[in-house]
């Protein structure tokens, strides 16, 4: 089965794919939080008319939303609307996150397997995202010019965008939407952005820090090959190349300066490559 015969593929109980399409003064609501925090809120919204669930905590809500304040100010979330505008990056805001123009991907699988969850979490250190909950990733829209300019400074290892990144989940058979030139409805919720942007990199730099913590255990174990340790090494360190790219261009696509998180890691890397030679070393003089 390609991938374009599966992207309109209903997988998830109650989700409208007939009504995805935001017009006018329609917002996209992304509820934040853990699956269980947000399920009462999701099930008591679409109860309304007003409200579509389109994925898994996002809902398309129409213009009456003022109606339910109530019920959406009990649990964090993120409102968007259409907006035509893509600001410059140049252009200053006391809050960059708070005007500028984003996209939304959502994706889901029907009973995904063990190598669709690793090929699509490879697929998003590879692009240009933040998670906001499970399934749901935000990019930043960018001009041309400035898109074709910061996300391939480096032909190899260019970022995806959101229109690359969906083409790749439709390849790989799995149910997505896309919406862009979206901007915040209430810009005070520019700070729920910036903790996106932490737990993100916080998620992305602890799946390294584990595996290298490991390594560290495991020299301690005679009966584990210096061989295997610096196997092990070289992957952690590549994968930390890989995401070290995406966070340095962090301070450009998302403001925020990942240069402290970054070095602790790499810090870590070559102390642990250190240990495995120290070991090496040891083991041949004795």
């Amino acid at each position: 089965m390609d991938g374009s015969a599966v992207v309109n593929e209903v997988n998830t109980e109650s989700i409208n794919l007939e009504r995805q399409d935001l017009k006018g003064t329609s917002q996209l609501i992304v509820l934040l939080g853990s699956k269980e925090g947000i399920k009462g809120v999701s099930k008591r919204l679409r109860q309304y008319n007003d409200f579509v669930r389109v994925g898994k905590g996002l809902l398309i809500a129409g213009s009456n939303t003022g109606l339910y304040t109530d019920i959406l100010q009990s649990i964090p979330r993120l409102s968007f609307i259409r907006t035509r505008e893509i600001p410059r990056r140049k252009d200053r805001f006391d809050d960059p996150h708070a005007f500028r123009a984003y996209s939304i991907v959502t994706y889901n699988f029907n009973s995904p397997t063990a190598k669709q969850k690793k090929r699509v979490e490879r697929l998003i250190r590879r692009s240009a995202a933040i998670r906001l909950r499970p399934g749901v990733l935000l990019f930043p829209v960018l001009r041309s010019k400035e898109r074709r300019r910061v996300l391939a400074e480096e032909k190899e290892h260019s970022l995806l965008d959101s229109k690359e990144f969906n083409h790749q989940l439709e390849l790989m058979g799995a149910s997505s939407t896309r919406w862009s030139r979206l901007k915040l409805v209430d810009p005070l919720d520019a700070a729920q952005i910036k903790e996106a942007i932490e737990r993100t990199i916080t998620r992305d730099l602890f799946s390294i820090e584990s595996r290298l913590q490991n390594l560290r255990e495991l020299t301690k174990n005679p009966q584990v090959s210096t061989d295997s340790l610096r196997k092990k090494s070289a992957a952690a360190l590549r994968r930390y190349h890989i995401l070290k790219f995406k966070w340095i261009l962090a301070k450009t696509l998302w403001y925020y300066d990942a240069e402290k998180a970054l070095k602790r890691v790499y810090n870590l890397g070559l102390n642990t490559k250190y240990l495995i030679d120290e070991r090496s070393w040891a083991l041949d003089s004795g």
